[in-house]
């Protein structure tokens, strides 16, 4: 967890976010924000949860000890996808590649459940359609 705090940065860049708006949403003020980012406060499990929630990552993501090194910007506040850079010595592209593979295999398993789902749900309305 010791790069728990330039994740949060680099999230909260990557999608163009002020300091004030993630207070808000974690229903803090922003000078706390700005401790836990800084690294002056310690971030709790909770937290932890409700920053994944607002950047839809796992909450690991935030215990992971190297560092997301380059971000698109695609957040609903961005202004046409700043390219960000994040230089520090876990540079290498072969992580960055990584971070994004593990995010879509995340993003593949959310869809593969929904799509089970939905084949679930049409059987049940078929089965109830046909003893009409």
């Amino acid at each position: 967890m010791k790069h728990s705090q330039k994740i949060m940065r680099i999230l909260r860049e990557s999608q163009d976010y002020s300091q004030e708006y993630v207070a808000d949403v974690l229903n803090i003020n922003q000078k706390t924000y700005s401790n836990l980012e800084s690294g002056k406060s310690k971030l709790t499990v909770d937290r932890i949860h409700q920053l994944a929630d607002l950047y839809h990552v796992k909450p690991d993501y935030f215990l992971s000890d190297e560092l997301p090194v380059i971000n698109y910007n695609t957040g609903p506040n961005s202004h046409g996808g700043n390219f960000k850079t994040y230089n520090n010595n876990f540079g290498e592209l072969d992580f960055v590649k990584s971070v994004y593979e593990k995010m879509l295999q995340d993003k593949n398993h959310i869809i593969s459940n929904l799509e089970n789902q939905v084949e679930k749900l049409t059987s049940i309305i078929q089965e109830l359609t046909k003893k009409q």
